[in-house]
């Protein structure tokens, strides 16, 4: 029975060495492949360990570049649960968040605290000769999302010096606060200038998975074609060079105020 103690041995040996290598995963190793998840998402210049590590590149698929991480992720994560807390710092700004999943595919953002170059949110839902600069910053005290959907919401979002380089001109939009907050899956949110741009901006959206619907008016604050050319985009332009927006998809949720 020799060979059997000597099969358990080498079982064990395998097992602990499994372990080890588990517990002290190297970044330049498990990072790339989870990466692949994250499309569009590139990590460089990786040391640490999966789980206390850093990347001193991340960076868009584009090439732009977002700055340099650091992270914390509980060793549960084998169990299907992930426990992270990440930092991103550069020179387009800084994010910092704590992110909580389970088994299931719901997931929990909280702390979430940014600030980011308005440039590096190009070509992100907006049209690509339209590019915004100023800065975007905002705070996320709770956010759960389940299948992507926010069911679970705060988040108080301003864009700072807000400006928009569009084929016709340079448009300074003043500052711009968004308001947003989800309960028992509809959400509500409102967007308003601060009146000291060119454009008054006043606009209330709710939405829910089945549809969505959005009020208000975009009114300009001085004649200038360029602005009058960034209205137009939104719908037709009344007498007074305003758009009243007045849209909704599927079953759109009522609108109430936050």
């Amino acid at each position: 029975m020799k060979w059997f103690r000597w099969l358990v041995l080498a079982v064990a040996l395998l097992v602990a060495a499994a372990g080890l290598f588990y517990w002290f995963l190297p970044a330049s190793v498990a990072v790339p492949l989870l990466a692949r998840r994250a499309h569009g998402l590139v990590l460089d210049d990786l040391s640490g360990t999966l789980w206390n590590g850093r990347a001193g590149r991340v960076g868009l698929a584009d090439g732009r570049e977002l700055g340099a991480a650091t992270w914390r992720l509980g060793r549960d994560a084998i169990l299907g649960r992930t426990h992270l807390d990440l930092h991103l710092d550069g020179r387009a700004g800084h994010f910092d968040g704590h992110l909580e999943r389970a088994v299931d595919d719901r997931m929990a953002w909280s702390g979430v605290d940014f600030r980011l170059d308005a440039a590096a949110l190009a070509g992100m839902g907006l049209p690509p000769d339209l590019v915004p600069t100023g800065v975007v910053e905002g705070r996320i005290p709770r956010a759960e999302l389940q299948g992507n959907w926010p069911v679970v919401l705060d988040a108080d979002i301003a864009w700072r010096r807000a400006a928009l380089r569009t084929p016709e001109g340079y448009i300074g939009l003043g500052s711009l606060g968004l308001k947003a907050a989800s309960t028992g899956g509809v959400l509500r949110a409102t967007l308003a200038d601060n009146s000291e741009g060119s454009l008054a901006v006043n606009a209330v959206l709710a939405a829910s998975p089945l549809g969505w619907r959005i009020e208000g008016k975009l009114a300009p604050r001085l004649s200038d074609s360029a602005l009058s050319h960034l209205i137009a985009r939104f719908g037709p332009l009344g007498r007074d060079g305003s758009v009243n927006l007045q849209r909704k998809a599927g079953l759109a949720p009522r609108i109430a105020t936050l």
